[in-house]
């Protein structure tokens, strides 16, 4: 569920950066990675969302540099260019940037629930770059159960199979299957960081990682960040990053071993052996991917995809509420964007309609015309 804070009189949304202005009598909330801020006194102008510069540098780091550039590490945009005033003004002796008008012009998606003033955010499209053209894994900042903050970036030089899973799936008998795994290669330069995607948070995914014993990372993230951030639409998925930093495979139903609930069979007996070969022989395994195998895997998402997470944030919010109408009203329309975005749909159905979930998913999965996991295509 979404961390609140409201000590803060300012937010950023920029590359992952929420922001908002003062200067309105009403309150808004902005979403962004799990974190939703109420901001008194926020300046709305034209339904645009406006924030000062020094407020924008103080919270989040991003600075307007003159003449009108803005800038976060080695991204940045110039907002002095001619016909673009109305992304950047004086007013009161401080500079004002309007953030839903450049995130229009970033084309980096936001979703808006004006009734209530809450706001949600998604990345600017030039921050994956990285991501999409030279398969540089996305780094990402997430508390694991214990508090600690886990950055990605502190495990280079080692090799990361970054798996996700979710207590509304049956892979959640698979986390444990993973510790005898992790225990044979931990000393051969292997991490395994295993992400609930589960906006029930600790009730609802920390039974699972109790019950398996495990001593690998364990991270449950309730806003889905590390799916958004891999493209991934199903659970459970993994990336296998190497010891630079770059994703070397992405798969799908990347489970330990096979299963069987009843007459429901799932899982594979190959994905395991594969990740072994891989910690053992690096480089040289097969099943690694080439430079052109991997870009033609990495692919952006479509602007409804990228909407349809902005939704999606808000319909977790709502859940969290207690305000079922509005949660299912965003659920919808982010489910109408990426249709084939099980995640969305499937924590939908956990937190509006749980009595119904496993009815609504069979009904889903008899419908659909492409299969449940994408196929692993391991090489023989």
């Amino acid at each position: 569920m979404f961390r609140v804070n409201q000590t803060l009189t300012v937010a950023a949304a920029f590359a992952g950066i929420v922001l908002m202005a003062t200067g309105s009598s009403r309150s808004e909330t902005v979403l962004y990675n799990g974190v939703a801020v109420k901001v008194e006194h926020p300046m709305l102008e034209q339904g645009d969302l406006w924030v000062t510069a020094g407020d924008l540098q103080r919270i989040n780091g991003l600075t307007l540099k003159p003449p009108g550039v803005l800038c976060l590490g080695d991204v940045c945009i110039n907002l002095g260019q001619k016909g673009e005033s109305a992304l950047l003004r004086k007013k009161d002796g401080q500079e004002w940037v309007n953030v839903s008008g450049l995130a229009q012009r970033l084309k980096q998606p936001f979703a808006v629930d004006r009734a209530s003033g809450t706001w949600s955010f998604g990345s600017i499209p030039e921050t994956r770059t990285p991501f999409l053209k030279s398969a540089v894994a996305p780094n990402f900042e997430l508390p694991d159960r214990k508090g600690k903050i886990i950055r990605l970036s502190d495990y280079r030089g080692k090799k990361v199979v970054l798996m996700t899973w979710a207590s509304w799936c049956g892979c959640r008998f698979d986390v444990k299957n993973w510790e005898p795994i992790y225990q044979r290669l931990k000393d051969r330069g292997f991490e395994i960081i295993s992400v609930a995607e589960d906006s029930g948070g600790e009730a609802a995914a920390g039974p699972t990682f109790d019950s398996a014993h495990v001593n690998f990372v364990t991270i449950i993230d309730p806003d889905h960040t590390i799916s958004t951030l891999y493209n991934f639409v199903n659970v459970p998925s993994a990336a296998w990053i190497d010891e630079d930093g770059h994703v070397v495979r992405l798969n799908e139903g990347t489970y330990a071993k096979k299963h069987s609930l009843g007459a429901i069979k799932f899982g594979s007996d190959e994905y395991a052996p594969a990740v072994e070969d891989w910690v053992k022989n690096g480089p040289k395994s097969k099943y690694v991917w080439s430079p052109a195998e991997t870009a033609k895997r990495v692919q952006p998402r479509t602007s409804d995809e990228a909407r349809a997470q902005a939704l999606f944030h808000l319909g977790v919010y709502f859940s969290n509420q207690k305000d079922l109408k509005k949660a299912k009203q965003y659920f919808a329309e982010a489910e109408s964007l990426d249709p084939n975005n099980w995640n969305i749909h499937r924590q939908d159905w956990a937190l509006t309609d749980k009595k119904a979930q496993n009815r609504n998913w069979m009904t889903k999965v008899t419908k659909s015309k492409k299969p449940y996991y994408a196929p692993l295509d391991l090489p023989k």
